[in-house]
């Protein structure tokens, strides 16, 4: 059987970890797995669950681009390097190009084929550059950031589309045409809620959301406003901060929740009425999906990822980014045109049936790992 190593530099479980997890299950009986990433964090706990040898990497610095973070870098592509032999692996998959930063020397040194999921937009850089010449394959989330990486000088036979998928088991709508709308329109006065969810960075545009909210909590007085997660990665504290700032200071504090990161969603689902998304640079919105599945209606900003994922005005509603009226327009019909947004999020949930499980990821995955290391 093909040996993969994944490798993931960070240990809190996020979206890119959430992803390598599924895949892991639904291949794990078809491949000899193993991994590497910080020691007795969750990622490693859940791995070992799993029964996945788990390695530990040295822990994350704070910034990987400091200058102070070169000797982490040393130390991390020597410790996959020695994962790699251990493991006898055939294969290295890196779940990030920052992953992939450090298991390029690794898999030069132990001349194993090295795999880099591209999660995000790089950068650039020398580090880049490097790591998509020497790598046997790209894996990008989503034709948007495969056509940035062809901008960047990327071979384009180099580079597979493989979107994120939701496990089967989480979409609990198949039997039932009920959907997650319907538990929150019962009476005039039920609290409707729209809710951001992601890590409290800047990229994903809070303020956006929260210009938005204070627009709709005039019109809807049942309106309530959920942020859910938080800077997990402790890289964006400033941010956060700022964030409370503007809540504060809104007029509407006293409709704003912020819940702090959850692991687990599926308890959260059933109480969201929308969920808006308001990243305007996405290289996919895995939790678009997630919220799809369980027949939530989305909006999201157009552009890159969510644009291939939602067919606006069916599966979900697309707005400008920046434009703070159409976002807050789009919320109130959500909340208040009833049938209509119920249609939406089966619309949604079948989207998401079809085109984004992590199965059929799997199935990608799979023609991929054996491709690159036939007959092994």
């Amino acid at each position: 059987m093909t040996r993969i190593v994944m490798v993931n530099l960070e240990g809190k479980i996020a979206g890119a970890e959430r992803s390598l997890l599924l895949l892991v299950k639904y291949l794990k009986d078809e491949f000899v797995f193993s991994a590497g990433c910080p020691p007795e964090s969750p990622l490693g706990a859940v791995l070992g669950e799993m029964g996945i040898d788990c390695s530990a990497l040295p822990a994350p610095p704070r910034r990987y681009r400091s200058l102070w973070s070169l000797p982490y870098w040393f130390r991390a592509a020597w410790r996959i390097a020695g994962i790699a032999l251990k493991a006898k692996a055939d294969i290295i998959h890196a779940n990030s190009f920052t992953a992939g930063a450090a298991s390029l020397p690794a898999a030069s040194m132990t001349r194993k084929k090295l795999i880099i999921h591209a999660r995000d937009f790089g950068r650039g850089g020398l580090a880049m550059r490097l790591c998509t010449r020497y790598c046997e394959k790209i894996i990008a989330v989503s034709r948007a950031v495969r056509n940035h990486l062809v901008e960047q000088g990327v071979r384009p036979d180099k580079i597979e589309v493989v979107y994120n998928g939701v496990d089967e088991n989480t979409v609990d709508a198949r039997a039932s045409e009920k959907t997650a709308h319907d538990s929150r329109t019962d009476g005039e006065n039920h609290e409707f809620v729209f809710a951001q969810v992601g890590q409290l960075v800047p990229w994903k545009n809070h303020r956006f959301f929260l210009a938005a909210a204070a627009r709709v909590a005039e019109a809807l007085p049942t309106g309530r406003f959920w942020l859910i997660g938080d800077d997990i990665f402790g890289r964006d504290s400033r941010y956060r901060t700022s964030l409370l700032g503007q809540i504060a200071n809104s007029g509407i504090a006293k409709k704003v929740r912020l819940t702090g990161w959850q692991e687990d969603m599926r308890e959260l689902w059933g109480g969201i009425g929308c969920l808006v998304h308001t990243a305007d640079c996405e290289p996919f919105g895995r939790v678009i999906i997630e919220a799809m599945a369980h027949k939530v209606p989305v909006i999201a900003v157009g552009g890159a990822g969510p644009s291939e994922i939602i067919e606006s005005g069916r599966t979900g509603i697309l707005v400008r980014a920046g434009d703070v009226e159409g976002l807050s327009e789009a919320m109130l019909r959500i909340a208040r045109e009833n049938e209509w947004a119920k249609n939406m999020g089966q619309a949604g949930c079948r989207r998401v049936i079809s085109d984004f499980t992590a199965e059929r990821t799997a199935v990608q995955m799979r023609q991929i790992y054996r491709s690159i290391a036939p007959g092994v």
